[in-house]
């Protein structure tokens, strides 16, 4: 028969029974206002805790890639572009020890995210000078025998067909890069279907759009009359250029909604989207986007000259793997613009006022499109 435990057990287990439920009704019993007070207090006191980002890390680029899925994150292009460009330049692109394609997938992935040449020759597995002599030799021969992708149709009226504007031939833009011993300036023109048409790169990122302009072979040309047809003109996005011949810019000033200067603006705009987006497309490029890093401001130019051809051969494949996408925003007000023809000579009125009528005459005709 089992024995009953001692007195002394007893009394040392009704103890810690007691402590027990006194401890469960402390937890139970809601606490006074001024226990409620303290604890509030205490709480704020505490240095907030910072909470676990919920964004998920980037996902690392597939370089090489294994995929064809692949090709637009490592290239910006598709891999039917890919393969297209691997059989154009195969007899241009040779290296000693690595097969032509190589050096294309090498150019193309430094032009695509900018990585260091080191970064890459470990990725791809290849000698440590090889992205480097395969992104100079890509830009080489893209620039010494492919010129004509970065050039005007052959067929200026079906271009000036598609335009917004009637007769339009193109949107005149500058854009600014940070380049490797300060800001660069480049100017292009960019058609309806946002295909670069004409490119002058490696100003001083400090000049105007109008001097840019100026200093460019494109002015000489367009004063000349040697790139457009009799009719034909530009749009000139910002509000740096002046109101010419060749050179159409908004009417200045709120607008009538409704009014043939309405339609002309908003018709002006529409135009000049295209170029931006061009522009943006571009700095797309990762290349671009560090073009501080590349060793010389020539080779800051070659790159975005580079860069230019690509994106034309993308669209003329209508790949559209670099394409920036369009503006949403509204278009922004119109300005006071330098063509006004203020403190001008009389030669100047005198092309202000040509200039002036065939702006207007183009604006009669917008409700009529």
């Amino acid at each position: 028969r089992r024995l009953p435990p001692p007195p002394s057990l007893l009394l040392l287990l009704t103890h810690h029974l007691t402590a027990a439920a006194a401890a469960l009704l402390v937890l139970l019993d809601p606490p006074s206002p001024s226990a409620r007070k303290r604890r509030r207090l205490d709480v704020e006191e505490l240095d907030p805790v910072p909470l676990p980002s919920l964004q998920p890390e980037p996902e690392p680029l597939p370089l090489p890639p294994t995929s064809p899925d692949h090709y637009p994150l490592a290239f910006r292009v598709s891999a039917p572009t890919f393969n297209f460009l691997a059989g154009l330049l195969d007899p241009l692109l040779s290296h000693p020890s690595l097969p032509s394609s190589t050096l294309l997938a090498l150019a193309l992935a430094r032009l695509a995210t900018g990585l260091p040449y080191a970064t890459l020759a470990a990725l791809f597995r290849v000698p440590a000078s090889a992205p480097r002599a395969a992104s100079r030799r890509l830009r080489r021969v893209l620039l010494a025998n492919f010129r004509f992708w970065l050039a005007f149709p052959a067929e200026p009226s079906s271009a000036a067909a598609s335009s917004p504007l009637p007769s339009c031939r193109g949107a005149l833009a500058c854009a600014r890069f940070d380049g490797p011993d300060g800001p660069l300036a480049a100017q292009l023109v960019a058609g309806a279907s946002s295909r670069v048409l004409s490119l002058a790169a490696g100003f001083r990122g400090d000049r105007t759009d109008l001097e840019v302009l100026k200093l460019s072979s494109l002015y000489q040309e367009l004063e000349q009359g040697k790139v457009l047809d009799h009719g034909q003109y530009l749009a000139g996005d910002g509000d740096g250029y002046p109101l010419l011949p060749w050179l159409m810019v908004p009417f200045r000033g709120p607008a009538v909604p409704g009014s043939p200067e309405a339609e002309f603006n908003a018709a002006h705009d529409a135009m000049c989207r295209k170029a931006r987006r061009t522009v943006r497309s571009l700095k797309g490029w990762g290349a671009i986007a560090r073009l501080r890093d590349e060793e010389s401001p020539r080779a800051a130019v070659a790159c975005i000259g580079t860069c230019a051809m690509l994106h034309n051969v993308l669209l003329a494949r209508e790949d559209h793997s670099a394409l920036a996408p369009e503006e949403t925003d509204l278009p922004p007000a119109v300005q006071r613009r330098a063509d006004d023809g203020d403190a001008a000579g009389v030669e100047d009125l005198e092309i202000h006022r040509r200039a002036s009528a065939f702006r207007g005459a183009l604006a009669a005709t917008m409700r009529r499109r």
